[in-house]
């Protein structure tokens, strides 16, 4: 007799983020339903069926796989407690800005089920009426009503059962999952000051009765490093990119000072991937106008742990507040590793993660390796590129000399190019990966300076 928990989303929302703050949650984690539970607790008969429902198993969790990602900005008052400062009514405390993502699934409703469980009346019924008490899962604007029940129906059209998945079977998704011993840990990390997420423990999960998918490619690169420009920062035209690029280079060369790591200066690396330098641009979408949102470093997969840990100090620890890009001319940047809006300025757009992309579309124009010639046209180099790069050889390339993608740059305005620099043909691409890639996907001559940068084609999904 299995015990299913059905959640109802009262104002159709799911208010809750994955590690990274920027990712909406879905599907949900039965760690999270379970936290939910745990936070209304209030005797010892409550406590003991928790114990019970944490012994019972690993649950599935069925939910509709169609969810958009809504971010809302607002001022909230820090948890961080000051010496001074702050008001009489938050003292020693002030307001910051903060996003908070949230998914809208299509069907408002969920169901976490422990297909196994063995539940007798009396537990049903503390059960029952422990989830009465249940005001929220998730954030507390992410108001629910819990039901109970001893029998599950057969999940419809619209839902998917996920399950954990068995060994060598593709994964969808880590989700947070209740253990033995789960209540008295998070008992624990609340008497000490922990957050739930100390004492998680996660399992793969994937669609029952799906076949299995191709992994994730990995690509050269494992994370973005996003700077936002300040509040009233006119955007600049998307033309302006190498300009941008290279002036943040020098800020990072010059913030490490003596001894930069060839990954950062890109000399003596030319057997390994560099730091990428980028310009993220709104791209993308019907009303996006190609302006610079802000900067980025793409962090090579191989490079050394301490030459990261140079570059993470200098360049966030004590962050970079401005590029100057003329002697009268700067540009105020800022480092918010909780930023959720725009998308455009969160790694997950540009890299698709966790789950990659199989199409991928040029923001910036890809410069050609070298000439075309008879032999090589434009579209066999174009293959060859991304493979120079460090990406899977693609299944489909579409070229074209203007963009492909509402935004893109069409070409890098004159006299950007860096001096010394051969200037080649520069074409947009559409490629298509026989398995889903993980970006970001730079491509082409001067790609550590932003050209070639590719985006996720959603308008192929």
């Amino acid at each position: 007799m299995p015990v299913a928990i059905t959640v109802c989303l009262r104002a159709g929302r799911y208010e809750a983020a994955e590690m990274r703050p920027s990712q909406a949650e879905w599907p949900p984690h039965p760690a999270r339903l379970f936290c939910a539970l745990v936070a209304s607790a209030a005797d010892d008969n409550d406590w003991a069926v928790l114990r019970w429902l944490e012994a019972a198993g690993l649950p599935e969790v069925w939910a509709c796989e169609a969810a958009d990602q809504e971010a809302v900005e607002g001022y909230v008052v820090t948890n961080t407690i000051e010496s001074k400062g702050g008001s009489q009514s938050w003292p020693g405390r002030t307001n910051g800005s903060r996003s908070r993502v949230s998914a809208i699934p299509q069907v408002p409703t969920f169901t976490v089920v422990w297909a196994h469980a063995v539940p007798d009346e009396e537990t049903l019924m503390r059960l029952r009426r422990l989830a009465r008490r249940v005001p929220y899962v998730g954030r507390a604007t992410s108001t629910a009503m819990l039901s109970v029940a001893a029998e599950v129906d057969v999940p419809g059209p619209q839902w998917a059962r996920y399950v954990p998945s068995r060994i060598g079977e593709h994964a969808l998704a880590e989700l947070r999952i209740p253990y033995p011993g789960y209540t008295d840990q998070l008992q624990h990390a609340y008497a000490d000051g922990q957050r739930a997420w100390a004492v998680a423990r996660s399992v793969p999960y994937t669609v029952a009765g799906r076949k299995a998918e191709p992994a994730a490619a990995e690509g050269p690169f494992s994370d973005l490093v996003v700077f936002r420009f300040a509040p009233r920062v006119v955007q600049p035209a998307g033309d302006a990119l190498l300009t941008l690029t290279a002036r943040l280079r020098q800020a990072v060369i010059q913030r490490i000072g003596s001894d930069v790591p060839v990954e950062v200066s890109g000399h003596g690396a030319d057997d390994r991937a560099h730091l990428g330098y980028l310009a993220l641009l709104n791209v993308g979408h019907d009303n996006a106008d190609g302006h610079v949102l802000g900067v980025a470093l793409a962090v090579p997969r191989t490079m050394e742990a301490s030459s990261l840990d140079r570059l993470l100090e200098r360049t966030i620890d004590d962050p970079i507040r401005r590029l100057t890009i003329r002697r009268d001319q700067t540009i105020a940047i800022d480092h918010d590793p909780y930023l959720t809006a725009p998308l455009r300025l969160t790694p997950e757009w540009w890299m698709a993660a966790p789950r990659g992309s199989r199409s991928w579309v040029t923001a910036a124009p890809l410069m050609l390796d070298r000439y075309p010639s008879r032999k090589h046209d434009a579209r066999s180099l174009v293959f060859r590129s991304l493979a120079t790069a460090g990406y899977p050889e693609p299944e489909e390339v579409e070229i074209s000399p203007a963009g492909l993608t509402q935004g893109a740059v069409h070409r890098p305005r004159k006299g950007t190019i860096p001096e010394g620099r051969p200037v080649r043909p520069m074409v947009h691409a559409r490629v298509t990966f026989a398995q889903p890639v993980v970006g970001p996907v730079l491509a082409g001559s001067m790609r550590y300076l932003g050209l070639g940068l590719f985006v996720p084609d959603r308008s192929s999904r």
